[in-house]
């Protein structure tokens, strides 16, 4: 946590938000389409879709890829799709969204590069089960100039400030104004302080929880496994906005315990699982302590000053 400091209560994090568009490439068909003057209750008209579904999951798998690369390393924010991030991981953040909108435009290329053919392919396909339909879809289809401009991903990061002071010569109202908007920041701050922290502790309480009951029902343990739960203290140490030291130590010892453990010895070592399995319930119990949230919303603010 970085010193006391004037400020508004989001020093040490930023907004982030991770924008995506993808051409749908679904058309809704009319009555006017078919040629009907209305449409008979038992027919559904529907979309039809203008690719096949293998691109279109393919690029929401990007996309999902792209948001869990975000989520993981930020917290919920009070506005809807925008993230807070502390700003001591927002380079390691970057870096991931970076590789993640690298990958989607080489995949908006390649889907470019081919479509002609996809189209071709698209249009012997749909022909074959339904007779006459191309020439209804066949217009909804954007040029290959205007296609790839309908695929894009990237972010923004914006500083939470609060609104300047107002001075000497401010009239009421807008000094009216201004203390509303500054309580409703200090507010926003709180909620925002305890979603997150919310948010943190059940990241760690998961992974904890996960590794005690594999260790207890003598679940084979893999490397990766353990080295998931090793990375998790420096995660919660750089995430940990709040001032909040238990879990950190706690993660501390289990991370201890686990060091130079070879998971071929672990195998038979009854003894070593239960004491590993402990010190993850230790660390899955300080992690359940929502009693703990008004503490550290109030920690925060004064560590921030809002006043």
């Amino acid at each position: 946590m970085t010193p006391k400091s004037k400020g508004n209560g989001f020093d040490g994090l930023v907004a982030i938000q991770l924008c995506t568009k993808s051409w749908p490439g679904i058309v809704n068909l009319t009555k006017e389409d078919l040629g009907m003057e209305q449409v008979p209750e038992f027919f559904h008209l529907g979309n039809k879709k203008l690719y096949p579904a293998e691109w279109r999951q393919a690029f929401n798998r990007k996309i999902g890829e792209a948001r869990r690369d975000l989520n993981l390393n930020t917290f919920d924010f009070v506005l809807e799709w925008v993230r807070c991030s502390p700003k001591n991981r927002l380079a390691r953040t970057v870096e991931k969204l970076d590789q993640r909108i690298a990958e989607y435009k080489a995949l908006a290329d390649e889907f470019c590069e081919k479509y002609d053919t996809i189209r071709e392919e698209w249009k012997a396909y749909c022909e074959s089960r339904w007779p006459g339909s191309w020439k209804l879809m066949e217009s909804h289809y954007p040029n290959k100039a205007a296609l790839r401009a309908k695929f894009d991903m990237f972010y923004i990061i914006t500083e939470i400030k609060a609104a300047e002071p107002p001075t000497k010569t401010t009239a009421p109202e807008i000094m009216a104004a201004y203390e509303r908007a500054n309580a409703e920041l200090e507010a926003k701050c709180k909620e925002v302080v305890e979603m997150a922290f919310l948010d943190y502790q059940k990241r760690i309480r998961e992974v904890v929880t996960g590794l005690s009951v594999s260790l207890k029902e003598g679940k084979v343990i893999r490397n990766d496994s353990l080295e998931k739960v090793r990375n998790l203290h420096g995660w919660a140490r750089e995430m940990n906005i709040f001032g909040y030291k238990p879990l950190e130590q706690a993660l501390a010892e289990l991370k201890a315990g686990l060091d130079g453990v070879d998971i071929r010895v672990l195998k038979d070592n009854d003894a070593l699982k239960g004491q590993l399995a402990n010190l993850a319930e230790q660390v899955a119990a300080v992690a359940a302590k929502t009693e703990d949230v008004s503490m550290v919303s109030g920690n925060y603010r004064r560590m921030i000053d809002l006043s």
